[in-house]
Protein backbone atom coordinates (compact mmCIF):
# COMPACT_ATOMS: atom_id res chain seq x y z
CA UNK A 1 0.00 0.00 0.00
CA UNK A 2 1.06 3.05 -0.84
CA UNK A 3 1.64 6.07 1.38
CA UNK A 4 -0.71 8.66 2.00
CA UNK A 5 1.14 11.30 0.49
CA UNK A 6 0.75 9.11 -2.62
CA UNK A 7 -2.38 8.23 -2.79
CA UNK A 8 -3.69 11.53 -2.47
CA UNK A 9 -0.94 12.71 -5.03
CA UNK A 10 -2.81 10.39 -7.03
CA UNK A 11 -5.94 11.05 -6.50
CA UNK A 12 -4.87 14.48 -7.04
CA UNK A 13 -3.50 14.27 -10.62
CA UNK A 14 -6.47 11.91 -10.91
CA UNK A 15 -8.72 15.24 -10.14
CA UNK A 16 -6.71 17.67 -12.25
CA UNK A 17 -7.47 14.98 -15.05
CA UNK A 18 -11.26 14.88 -14.59
CA UNK A 19 -11.92 18.94 -14.03
CA UNK A 20 -9.87 19.54 -17.42
CA UNK A 21 -12.42 17.92 -19.44
CA UNK A 22 -13.05 14.41 -20.91
CA UNK A 23 -10.58 14.04 -23.36
CA UNK A 24 -8.06 14.72 -21.15
CA UNK A 25 -9.28 12.41 -18.40
CA UNK A 26 -9.27 9.81 -20.74
CA UNK A 27 -5.89 10.37 -22.17
CA UNK A 28 -4.98 10.41 -18.37
CA UNK A 29 -6.61 6.82 -17.67
CA UNK A 30 -5.05 5.49 -21.05
CA UNK A 31 -2.15 6.16 -20.32
CA UNK A 32 -1.69 4.86 -16.15
CA UNK A 33 -3.74 1.71 -17.64
CA UNK A 34 -0.60 1.05 -20.17
CA UNK A 35 1.65 1.82 -17.57
CA UNK A 36 0.31 -0.51 -15.12
CA UNK A 37 -2.88 -2.69 -15.86
CA UNK A 38 -4.46 -2.27 -12.27
CA UNK A 39 -4.19 1.35 -12.33
CA UNK A 40 -7.93 2.02 -12.16
CA UNK A 41 -7.80 0.46 -8.48
CA UNK A 42 -4.89 2.91 -7.57
CA UNK A 43 -6.71 5.61 -9.47
CA UNK A 44 -10.02 5.20 -7.02
CA UNK A 45 -8.05 4.59 -3.87
CA UNK A 46 -6.14 8.04 -4.94
CA UNK A 47 -9.55 9.60 -5.69
CA UNK A 48 -10.99 7.98 -2.30
CA UNK A 49 -7.37 8.81 -0.55
CA UNK A 50 -8.40 12.89 -1.61
CA UNK A 51 -12.03 13.04 -1.03
CA UNK A 52 -11.25 11.81 2.43
CA UNK A 53 -8.48 14.27 3.15
CA UNK A 54 -10.44 17.41 1.74
CA UNK A 55 -13.29 15.92 4.49
CA UNK A 56 -11.12 16.03 7.18
CA UNK A 57 -9.67 19.55 6.17
CA UNK A 58 -13.44 21.07 5.87
CA UNK A 59 -14.72 19.71 9.35
CA UNK A 60 -11.31 21.28 10.56
CA UNK A 61 -12.17 25.15 8.78
CA UNK A 62 -16.26 24.35 9.37
CA UNK A 63 -16.16 22.92 12.83
CA UNK A 64 -18.64 20.58 11.41
CA UNK A 65 -18.16 16.51 11.75
CA UNK A 66 -17.19 14.84 9.03
CA UNK A 67 -20.94 12.78 8.97
CA UNK A 68 -22.59 16.75 8.96
CA UNK A 69 -20.34 17.53 6.23
CA UNK A 70 -21.43 14.34 3.84
CA UNK A 71 -25.21 14.76 5.17
CA UNK A 72 -24.81 18.50 3.41
CA UNK A 73 -23.51 17.46 0.47
CA UNK A 74 -26.32 14.72 0.06
CA UNK A 75 -28.79 17.53 0.86
CA UNK A 76 -27.05 19.90 -1.18
CA UNK A 77 -27.09 17.63 -4.19
CA UNK A 78 -30.74 16.05 -4.11
CA UNK A 79 -31.61 20.02 -4.33
CA UNK A 80 -29.52 20.39 -7.20
CA UNK A 81 -30.99 17.56 -8.94
CA UNK A 82 -34.74 18.31 -8.22
CA UNK A 83 -34.26 21.85 -9.44
CA UNK A 84 -32.26 20.26 -12.80
CA UNK A 85 -35.46 18.32 -12.73
CA UNK A 86 -37.71 21.18 -12.92
CA UNK A 87 -35.98 23.08 -15.84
Amino acid sequence: MSSDYDRVRTGIEFMTAYVSGDDLLSEYVAERRREDPLATEALMDGAAALCAQLLRTMARVTGKTEHELLQELARGTYRHEQQSDDD
